[in-house]
């Protein structure tokens, strides 16, 4: 079967079309309303010229309306542009140019502030009866299927990098490359069609997007999209639909656990519980755990280049391998490369490649970035690890936020797993600053639990009992919550963190 979200829709529209398939704040969409929805935008899309090939971008936070043009620009072969509406406008306009883009969707308020007076049709999302709106199109439009032939080559989405090496590079996957996705996700980690999800994260991410809203979509199960997050909100909406699985990075999971810590009872109907995207602890599993004993954890490791989903920790094999992000999934492979690229014996440190079908040709319209990302078929992460005989990958760091001290290389996660044991730590970043006497100096960034005290001499001591003393931090700087640089997706930004603690050293 094509590979294409608009027909994963249409079939489960037509086996029940009364089971609700998606649920955003106070609204509901049944997959028979979905497949109308999507039908009515398709034949809009058709109407002003969008076809096979043709690039039309989504600026929008998540919502169902987000979903339904997601689906409507698949349903017409052409290619979905989600776009971060949390960069600057030169960025989104960037995005808009560099991804060829000939329509966007957009809410209204970004429209107002990023796209006035581009040359780009615009169509809004939340304009009530506006003309072109979500609105609008969706009364006036036909709900009949568009009569089109799919191929599994086309190009479903072009989504971009974070741009942290420079200007973002488009990533290009085709049907059959989101689909195999799909296909991973759900097999390997007991995904069913009467599964109920809750997207935290953006839809713009390939998390929300790949790993969890299309399959579910796929299946036919039901998706409780938020359209911002706040650990409460989280909490009352799993309580109030019983969401039985949802995805979160380690920080949101620690805020989860801290907000529903007085009420563990509103999240136990989750049975699965997806990580990825930073350090989990032991401890943060116990608290997992101690919330909901009979929960099991995924713990996964991906990127946007390959397609999303690469390896698992599966609950059954914690035991074996704790420290690891598990094993590849189905039909993918992956292997430890050398500096010089041959590969590396097993248990040496080296590049993660991967290989799979769900693994992106290349970036849109950039060759040089794309023959750099690839050896022999495999692709590059540009992170570092090991692998052991069981084929347990073990993931150490960024190759570029190691930090060099002393002529010594110290991966960053390294000293975060270690230090995320401590009890009183809530969040821990370790970056390199300038050091005459070291050249990096390894400095500790931490946020400390709601009403706990350390100082830096015991955080320092704590690492230094679990780590070489090369690798412990030489210097403690404490920052509260809000001023941690945690981006949309749960993760600390590096880059940001060195710039924001670099000034305060200077000063």
């Amino acid at each position: 079967m094509t590979a294409v979200v608009s027909q994963h829709i249409a079939r489960n529209a037509r086996k029940f079309p009364d089971r609700i398939a998606l649920r955003d704040g106070q609204m509901s969409m049944t997959y028979g309303a979905l497949n109308d929805a999507t039908n009515r935008v398709a034949n809009y899309l058709i109407g002003v010229g969008i076809g096979p090939g043709d690039k039309v971008a989504i600026l929008g936070s998540s919502g169902l309306r987000w979903v339904v043009a997601m689906a409507a620009i698949s349903a017409v072969r052409a290619c979905c542009v989600p776009i971060n509406y949390r960069l600057t406008t030169a960025e989104i306009l960037a995005n808009l140019q560099d991804g060829e883009c000939r329509l966007v969707f957009a809410d209204q308020d970004l429209i107002e502030q990023h796209l006035r007076g581009i040359d780009l049709p615009c169509v809004p999302l939340d304009a009530e009866k506006a003309d072109n709106s979500y609105d609008w199109i969706v009364t006036k439009s036909s709900a009949v299927a568009p009569d089109i032939e799919y191929s599994d080559d086309d190009v479903q989405l072009i989504m971009f990098t974070g741009g942290t090496t420079g200007r973002s590079k488009g990533v290009v996957l085709r049907n059959r490359q989101v689909f195999w996705n799909t296909i991973h996700e759900a097999l390997d980690t007991g995904m069913s069609e009467f599964g109920h999800t809750i997207l935290a994260t953006p839809l713009h991410h390939g998390a929300a997007l790949n790993c969890w809203l299309l399959p579910h979509l796929y299946l036919g199960a039901t998706s409780t999209i938020m359209k911002s997050y706040s650990a409460d909100r989280m909490v009352d909406l799993i309580d109030r639909h019983s969401c039985d699985n949802g995805f979160t990075p380690p920080s949101m999971a620690r805020e989860l656990c801290l907000a529903a810590s007085s009420s563990p009872s509103k999240i136990r109907s989750f049975r699965h519980w997806y990580v990825g995207g930073g350090i989990l602890s032991g401890k943060d599993r116990d608290d997992m755990h101690r919330l909901i004993p009979k929960m099991k954890i995924y713990y996964q490791y991906g990127l946007t280049e390959a397609g999303v989903i690469v390896t698992v920790l599966k609950e059954e094999d914690y035991e074996r391998a704790p420290d690891s992000i598990g094993r590849p999934f189905l039909n993918f492979e992956v292997k430890i490369a050398n500096p010089d690229l041959s590969d590396a014996a097993i248990g040496t440190q080296g590049e993660i490649l991967v290989r799979g079908p769900s693994v992106m040709e290349g970036y849109f319209k950039r060759p040089d970035a794309t023959k750099e990302a690839f050896h022999k078929g495999w692709l590059r992460t540009g992170d570092a690890g090991t692998m052991d005989e069981a084929g347990f990958v073990y993931f150490r760091d960024r190759i570029k936020d190691m930090v060099k001290t002393g002529g010594l290389n110290v991966f960053s996660q390294e000293v975060e797993r270690v230090m995320q044991r401590h009890e009183k730590i809530r969040e821990v970043g370790i970056i390199g600053l300038p050091s005459e006497r070291w050249g990096e100096e390894v400095t500790a960034v931490v946020v400390l639990r709601d009403g706990m005290l350390a100082s830096e001499e015991e955080l320092i001591s704590f690492a230094k009992a679990n780590l070489a003393s090369y690798k412990a931090p030489k210097r403690v700087v404490f920052v509260p919550y809000e001023e941690m640089p945690i981006n949309y997706s749960g993760k600390i930004m590096k880059r940001e963190l060195r710039t924001m603690i670099g000034s305060r050293s200077s000063v």
